[in-house]
């Protein structure tokens, strides 16, 4: 049941990216799938949140057209190293989720670009360092604001992981 919840949570962020990118301006600068791949990183299971950003950033790769790989590149390295830091460091409080998605935002926008460079394909919308730049803060202030109300969202719909991971939290660091 746990696995359905996860992959449906992936499909939902998918088809919401899609389908709002097209009739909200803003939400260009909303990367729903990182958000959840960001989200069950911070569950303290890194391979948890290396699946979930591989499956994700493969997702958005074929929905959003473009090189298939890149963006699950980037989010498979994000949800691990997401997933790695919050094992070594308590990540519960909401403003340190709220730095890892502001700190994961960027370096996904920087992985993509980069690697979008290294193969020599060029990003319309990202021609001088000024736009890149820009495209970087406007993409941390929108997923840093989305990811408030979507980890509510979701935190109620995996109570029982919420639960749990409080649990080991609190065992690992204040016991």
């Amino acid at each position: 049941m746990q696995t359905f919840k996860i992959a449906l949570t992936i499909v939902v962020a998918l088809l919401l990216q899609m389908l709002l990118s097209d009739y909200v301006g803003f939400f260009q600068y909303i990367d729903l799938p990182l958000l959840v791949t960001v989200y069950f990183g911070l569950q303290r299971a890194p391979v948890l949140g290396m699946v979930t950003g591989m499956l994700a950033g493969l997702g958005g790769d074929a929905i959003a057209g473009g090189i298939v790989g890149v963006g699950g590149f980037s989010k498979t390295l994000i949800g691990y190293l997401v997933g790695t830091a919050s094992v070594r460091l308590s990540l519960e409080n909401p403003l340190a989720r709220l730095a890892v998605v502001a700190v994961a935002s960027a370096a996904n926008t920087v992985l993509f670009v980069g690697l979008y460079q290294m193969l020599e394909q060029a990003l319309p919308h990202m021609s001088t360092w000024a736009e890149f730049g820009a495209t970087i803060g406007w993409k941390v202030l929108g997923d840093s604001v989305t990811s408030i109300a979507l980890f509510v969202v979701l935190d109620r719909v995996f109570s029982e992981q919420a639960t749990a991971r409080r649990m080991a939290i609190r065992k690992r660091f204040y016991e």
